[in-house]
């Protein structure tokens, strides 16, 4: 690639930037190099660096893109506010907060628990990376399918049976004990 296709290159990428509501008062910057797209600059959330990505991987021409633009806010935010924050996007993404919670640990939040719907656990990703401060998002969400299968398959007819027989006789101990 010669000099002249990245400059046009460049010159492509940065315009359709600062074109771009939600991304065109960052300040974002571009250089290209041999087909190489290098991006700079800040961004609030990964949403948006997400977004900024996306948006210049659909242009033609290009060979590979550093995206080396970092999120971050205009003030110091905590763990504990970056948490509230993705509550506060969760339920606003419609998420069901008793079968997904989420964890913020240096700005990592770890999405936990159970859903049947991988359009819940997709909302939940996309809303978790709206909040302030969130640098990645890591999925611990079990299916709830996955989950009884799993409780079935490592107990053997021996264990069901037997627990059931020590809940029967706990339940008689009991009853017997309050007479």
């Amino acid at each position: 690639m010669t000099r002249f296709e990245d400059k046009e290159l460049q010159k492509d990428i940065q315009s359709i930037i600062d074109r771009t509501n939600g991304l065109k008062d960052y300040g974002i910057k571009v250089q290209v190099q041999k087909g190489e797209v290098h991006l700079m600059g800040f961004v609030d959330t990964l949403h948006e660096r997400r977004q900024l990505h996306e948006l210049v991987s659909r242009v033609q021409g290009i060979k590979s893109i550093e995206n080396g633009v970092t999120i971050s806010t205009d003030g110091q935010i905590n763990d504990g506010e970056v948490t509230a924050e993705v509550y506060e996007e969760l339920e606003n993404n419609g998420v069901n907060l008793k079968n997904i919670g989420a964890e913020s640990i240096g700005g990592i939040v770890y999405l936990r628990g159970r859903s049947d719907s991988e359009e819940e656990i997709n909302n939940a990703i996309e809303a978790a990376t709206r909040a302030r401060g969130v640098r990645d998002v890591m999925v611990q969400v079990e299916r709830q399918a996955d989950f009884r299968e799993k409780d079935v398959e490592e107990m053997t007819l021996k264990e069901i049976f037997h627990s059931q027989v020590n809940n029967d006789s706990e339940e008689e101990n009991n009853h017997d004990g309050l007479s």
